[in-house]
């Protein structure tokens, strides 16, 4: 009994204003699509340069309190952008600008402490996410993108009075893409990894 009045008395904290927030969030993708498996005695070699992409969307907060905790599940549009260079047997070099585009749901599980006006937090980010388009502008090149996307992310951040701002590194746990290029040779692509910074606006 004593536990079911406790929960009960959590549930109607938590929706109390003050213990909830909406807010818009927007921010910078710091990340790679990692190396390409090439297998061995390939007499191709690749490379990947990271392009900054971003991302934008809305959250929303709850705290559980006393304990530290909140909860913060989002829903973003992400896009991730990079550089692939692919050199041929004859030392021939040429370049493509990939670009992936995400519907993402992460779910931030974090532990702060409240500091009258600042929250300063650590967070663990578990998310998934859909693929909502692909892009390269390679003639020869052809990927077959996984159309799912799923991870975590580790970091932290600050709450100051209605302003969020937060970093985390966040792993794919499943690969990009394959690669095949000019119709023959495949590559099997690494998993996208990088650092993600934002900035939200709470209400």
């Amino acid at each position: 009994m004593k536990r079911i009045i406790l929960l009960v008395t959590a549930f109607l904290l938590i929706s109390v204003p003050g213990f909830s927030q909406f807010g818009i969030k927007a921010g910078y993708n710091f990340t790679s699509f990692g190396d390409i498996d090439l297998g061995k005695n390939s007499e191709y070699s690749t490379a990947f340069d990271k392009k900054t992409g971003y991302h934008i969307g809305m959250l929303y907060k709850f705290k559980i309190p006393v304990i530290g905790l909140a909860i913060q599940p989002e829903l973003l549009y992400s896009e991730v952008k990079g550089n692939l260079s692919v050199t041929g047997p004859q030392g021939n070099t040429e370049g493509a600008n990939l670009k992936l585009s995400y519907l993402q749901l992460p779910v931030g599980l974090q532990w702060g402490i409240d500091l009258m006006l600042f929250r300063p937090f650590l967070q663990m980010v578990p998310y998934i996410g859909l693929s909502m388009a692909d892009d390269n502008n390679l003639k020869g090149l052809e990927w077959d993108v996984n159309k799912f996307r799923y991870g975590i992310g580790l970091g932290a951040g600050i709450d100051i009075w209605k302003l969020q701002v937060s970093g985390r590194y966040s792993w794919d746990l499943g690969k990009v893409a394959d690669f095949k290029w000019q119709g023959t040779k495949t590559f099997k692509g690494d998993k996208n990894k990088g650092f993600e910074l934002s900035l939200a606006l709470l209400f």
